[in-house]
């Protein structure tokens, strides 16, 4: 009974804190100029963000419940309420999940893995660059980092482990240390080079055009992205290297390895072909959008036909793959109920209020101040889209509102979106696969984390605003 009691108390704590959070935020006062229903919406956008850190049902669920109270309260229409489910946004992810589900059952993705490291593994650094240029090649195509990162690129890094006898542990330190932790933070950053490289980033996308008027393609972030994310991904191996001290450098083993695990996948199969195809249609859509005037999601849509009918993907397993679905949900509704803030004019008001405190403050100095509060604000967050959906735009907002640039400024916080998830073991999906593999305590995790989360935003904002410039974003 003792036992029972005190897992009902933890529950109830779960329920108590988001309900109240919703309920405090619904009845403050209403600050003159702002309409009542903003005031309720945000009660009912933060009690929701609450009730994810929270989790006292799955995020889904907590979805659902957040959306029928914005309509039964009289705070949204029915419309509004639904409205996004109707965002391409959402079928942009759904559409890249598809195909990254290609990648996985075809086995495409382990291929293009193992090619690396036949080619480049024979040195600590250069299994850390195979491993990781496999991830970038996947990037644009699976925006699930725990499928990318988790399911293809951990498995592989441990197999080497094994082969090299480093596991957790004293032998850890050869190499398996070194693998786990840069395999781990790369992924951040070849989820930050292109919108569908990370599923909240669509979401960005959607945020800054809703709530800051400013619209990203496909290929806008890919070119804004360009210049910080390879110097970041350039230098990572070396980072790490110096941070974590392997012992072992050379590895012919690991090569010896790639080039086995090749053989035996053998020539290739008639599914990944068909996959492949569909990954170059949609890198060559997606990245020509301006040219041909075809909707980036509509293209998403178009690659999603295209595996079906060619039998690359069949629709029972798409149907069974749960990641897919609960994020056409997640995504969905909270789309709807950042859109309820803004159509109901809160984003407006606290970013007019803001920037009024900060009048005579240069530009610069805010964004930079805003830049690095942004990424270590995620310590109390358990998922980037549930940080993006609740910081993206106010942060964007009063950064612009201080006298930054706009399209600087969102494709930037778009940025780190994607590297804030680096600075813990709970931040992101990856994260508790990877601490799970016990290679590092988790004192040490944190520095590493911290110093690399760190030098990324530094080494953006150094590189970035040169780049951004040359390139006209500002």
């Amino acid at each position: 009974m003792p036992k029972a009691s005190a897992t009902s108390g933890v529950q109830l704590w779960r329920w108590i804190v988001p309900i109240a959070v919703g309920i405090i935020i619904w009845f403050l006062p209403v600050p003159a100029g702002l309409n009542p229903k903003a005031i309720h919406m945000l009660g009912i956008f933060l009690g929701t963000i609450a009730a994810i850190l929270t989790n006292p049902m799955p995020s889904g669920a907590v979805m659902m419940t957040a959306l029928a109270v914005s309509y039964f309260s009289g705070t949204l229409t029915l419309s509004q309420s639904l409205s996004g489910l109707a965002s391409g946004t959402v079928w942009m992810i759904f559409s890249a999940y598809v195909l990254s589900l290609g990648f996985v059952q075809s086995g495409l993705g382990r291929r293009i893995a193992y090619l690396m490291l036949s080619k480049f593994g024979g040195s600590s650094t250069g299994i850390a660059y195979s491993l990781g240029c496999a991830d970038l090649v996947m990037a644009p195509a699976m925006p699930s980092v725990t499928a990318r990162s988790g399911g293809i690129i951990l498995p592989i890094a441990k197999s080497i482990n094994d082969v090299m006898g480093s596991t957790p542990g004293e032998s850890g330190k050869k190499i398996g240390d070194y693998l786990i932790m840069t395999c781990f933070q790369v992924t951040p950053i070849t989820g930050a080079l292109f919108l569908t490289g990370m599923a909240a980033n669509p979401l960005c996308a959607h945020l800054a055009k809703e709530g800051l008027g400013v619209d990203i393609s496909w290929g806008t972030w890919l070119w804004a992205a360009l210049l910080p994310a390879a110097i970041c991904f350039v230098l990572l191996p070396h980072v790490t290297k110096f941070l974590v001290k392997p012992t072992m450098n050379k590895t012919p083993e690991a090569k010896a390895l790639g080039k086995k695990m090749l053989g035996e996948l053998g020539a290739l199969t008639h599914q990944e072909k068909l996959v492949g195809i569909g990954f170059i249609l949609a890198l060559v859509g997606w990245a020509t959008t301006m040219l041909t005037g075809y909707d980036a999601n509509a293209i998403g849509l178009g690659v999603v036909a295209y595996l079906l009918i060619s039998g690359a993907v069949k629709w029972k397993d798409v149907l069974s793959e749960k990641a897919a679905w609960d994020t056409v949900i997640w995504f969905g509704v909270i789309i709807s109920l950042a859109g309820g803030l803004t159509k109901l004019g809160f984003i407006k008001w606290m970013s007019a209020t803001v920037a009024a405190q900060l009048v005579g403050t240069n530009w610069l100095v805010a964004f930079i101040v805003l830049g690095f509060a942004y990424i270590y604000l995620h310590y109390i967050f358990a998922t980037a889209s549930g940080h993006v959906a609740a910081m993206y735009v106010p942060f964007c907002a009063v950064a612009i509102g201080c006298g930054a640039p706009a399209l600087m400024v969102a494709v930037c916080f778009g940025i780190f979106s994607n590297i804030m998830w680096g600075i813990t073991e709970y931040a992101g999906g990856p994260g508790p696969i990877y601490f799970g593999q016990g290679y590092f305590e988790r004192p040490r995790f944190y520095k590493i984390n911290f110093c690399v989360v760190t030098l990324n935003v530094l080494l953006v904002f150094i590189t970035g605003m040169a780049w951004w410039k040359l390139i006209g974003l500002y």
